[in-house]
């Protein structure tokens, strides 16, 4: 078994030691809820000198203060001098039993929230309106001029805790309120929300509390807008290219963070991260290879310019060199039978030039714009040929993007999903035909799909269901759960990499003499070596071949414990990155679960995305049945080089939906 770490959390609290140097103050309000953004909820917290504040919802919160400090406190007095507190009671936490009666999860928050900002650190903590947010100035979005650097947006991430005592890692974007012509105040005015104002000197936010107009360092919680769209900003999860690269991901600010709490609260609490062991993994392996692909395909340029024709006759030959079997044909013609590109330019264009956007969704046409293609691609062009195999497939009721025998199914699969009120099913039978079908409820004609839809009415969360021929039934929840990798030891190995190099030129020279045979080879390397100016890791390495450079790092490691050089995409991914590749299924009691990491070959060193777990629930007396369907994520067709983390055919009665709707 692979045992993966998960953000689930394992919380101990000493809680004679919190009553021993903490007051807990939980201060409640006599209307009905408390409103996000609550000038008193930063106001308390800066006036009063509180060490921190959660505020998760309702009509309470807490707030933190040294013991010392707060017995030289009028908190009564305090309160009644600051703005919009008429309706707040107060009630002092004194024993361990009342502490105990706060929730785990907010009294986690309550403490982790007071952590300040260690000094000379790139990473800062802000406690606002009882939230926590992470700060790193490389996601940080600015206007140089020469005068000035103007920030625009502050990319934050939300360290929360949330009441299943699970971490979320929430990417939040605050804005320069210069954008505010950028952002829609549709529902919420601009003067409703929560200013704050940069402080250069520790790298965070303030609350400003008498905001007096609009300045240059001001900011707000909200995104903007561009052409008509919100726009998105994110943080990778995890990306180990090198120390710098994984500080910046969430995976290495939650590292820091999680040092940071150490070194301030180990005697308050202890943090620790739940282990699960993988009962079932699947490795990828291609199952769709592009160059086995023979069928007609047809371009078709409706852009009609000289750089368009251009951009068709590129992306034939490419599509020529990728596919050798396709035979590719330019014509001003979509075939009803066979494979069509179409070449549009995007939306905006058309938007822009008050024109028509001749885009027509179709079953048997794959549209690509000139502004967003690129026909140097491998990547871009291998997608758009799945799709049109998939669109091909849908048109004929039949899978062939794969052979569907070799998965050696005797049964009929029925795949079924909720789309805001209608139901629809598919069912794919050994052969690998299917059938597709909306479902709609009638009293007086009851079939099997009415058993199936009312297990999506009995819960919201549902993403999917699949049935067997024996009527077990097993549904599919997307969980606020993730996978972690092992951080600390990538944390380890990148640091090393990143020290200056101890090894000296003649070591270098006495251990290249290991790993080379060739007396011609080991002469060249030994001539650049002497011709090094500056001694350096990436120096030593430059003058080495790929193969070489990965023996001497592995000699020089075992010979001296120096890293020269990290190899995470070697074998070593599955010791410490293994909760982030492929595919997991474990068990837990009586309830099962999966993730769907990368492709664990060929890994790339940025992983954007967590790997979300989610829950598979056993129906009634049905019997667990979603590990048969593992294999189905084992294709890389239906995310553009990504495994699916849902069986494939959802892509199928996803694009079946889509068509139906449509027409």
């Amino acid at each position: 078994m692979n045992a993966c770490k998960t953000n689930r959390l394992l919380i101990d609290f000493n809680y004679e030691n919190i009553l021993r140097d903490f007051t807990i103050i939980q201060f409640s309000t006599t209307e009905n809820y408390i409103k996000y953004g609550a000038v008193f909820l930063d106001e308390i917290n800066l006036k009063t000198n509180a060490q921190s504040i959660v505020f998760e919802q309702g009509s309470s919160f807490y707030a933190l203060y040294l013991k010392k400090e707060f017995e030289a406190i009028d908190i009564a007095k305090q309160l009644h001098s600051l703005n919009d507190t008429n309706a707040l009671i107060f009630n002092v936490i004194e024993t361990s039993k009342d502490c105990k009666m706060i929730p785990p999860y907010l009294l986690a928050q309550l403490l982790v929230n007071s952590i300040s900002t260690p000094q000379h650190k790139r990473l800062s903590f802000n406690n606002l309106t009882g939230k926590l947010y992470l700060f790193n100035p490389k996601h940080f979005k600015t206007s140089k001029t020469k005068e000035k650097e103007l920030i625009f947006k502050i990319i934050a991430l939300e360290f929360k805790i949330n009441n299943t005592l699970s971490l979320e890692l929430n990417v939040k974007t605050f804005s320069n309120v210069l954008l505010s012509k950028k952002m829609d105040f549709g529902l919420k005015k601009f003067s409703e929300y929560s200013k704050y104002t940069f402080v250069h000197s520790t790298n965070s936010l303030k609350r400003i509390l008498t905001p007096d107009g609009k300045s240059e360092n001001q900011f707000i919680l909200k995104q903007t807008y561009r052409n008509g769209t919100l726009e998105k900003n994110s943080i990778d999860f995890l990306d180990f290219k090198d120390l710098e690269s994984f500080n910046a991901s969430k995976v290495g600010i939650l590292k820091e963070t999680l040092k940071t709490i150490e070194d301030k609260l180990a005697d308050y609490l202890n943090i620790s991260f739940q282990i699960v062991e993988s009962d079932n993994t699947i490795r990828y392996k291609n199952t769709f290879k592009i160059e086995d692909f023979g069928q007609n395909i047809t371009l078709i340029d409706s852009i009609q310019e000289e750089e368009s024709t251009e951009f068709i006759r590129e992306l034939k030959q490419n599509i020529e060199n990728i596919a050798p079997l396709c035979h590719v044909k330019i014509s001003n013609k979509v075939k009803k039978n066979g494979f069509n590109i179409k070449l549009l330019h995007n939306r905006n264009y058309y938007e822009k030039y008050k024109l028509t956007d001749p885009h027509k969704a179709s079953v048997n046409v794959q549209h690509i714009t000139s502004q967003d293609f690129s026909t140097d691609s491998k990547a871009s062009i291998k997608a758009i040929l799945k799709e049109l195999v998939i669109k091909n497939d849908i048109a004929n009721n039949e899978v062939t993007i794969v052979d569907w025998k070799e998965f050696n199914y005797s049964n009929d699969w029925i795949f079924g999903t909720k789309y805001e009120d209608e139901f629809y099913f598919m069912t794919i039978k050994p052969n690998g035909h299917f059938t597709f079908e909306k479902f709609i409820r009638d009293l007086f004609n009851q079939s099997e799909f009415d058993d199936l839809c009312d297990i999506f009415d009995n819960s919201t969360n549902i993403e999917f269901i699949v049935k067997d021929n024996n009527s077990n039934v097993n549904s599919i929840k997307r969980t606020q759960d993730y996978t972690l990798p092992e951080f600390d030891e990538i944390h380890e190995i990148l640091s090393n990499e990143s020290e200056s190099i101890k090894l000296s030129k003649e070591e270098a020279e006495t251990y290249v003499k290991e790993i080379i045979d060739s007396d011609e080879r080991l002469n060249q390397v030994l001539h650049s070596l002497n011709l090094l100016e500056t001694w350096n890791k990436r120096s030593l390495l430059n003058c080495l071949s790929r193969t070489e450079k990965k023996q001497l790092t592995d000699l020089v490691k075992i010979r001296t414990g120096e890293i020269l050089k990290s190899y995470l995409r070697d074998k070593t991914r599955y010791e410490i990155l293994d909760s982030q590749l492929d595919i997991h299924q474990f068990q837990e009691k009586d309830k099962y679960y999966y993730f769907v990491g990368v492709k664990g070959a060929g890994i790339q060193q940025q992983i954007s995305r967590a790997s979300i777990i989610r829950e598979i629930e056993v129906i009634n007396n049905s019997t667990f049945i979603f590990d048969k369907l593992l294999p189905l994520m084992n294709v890389d067709f239906v995310k553009n080089g990504d495994l699916t983390v849902m069986p494939f055919p959802m892509k199928y009665l996803r694009e079946c939906i889509i068509s139906q709707r449509r027409n």
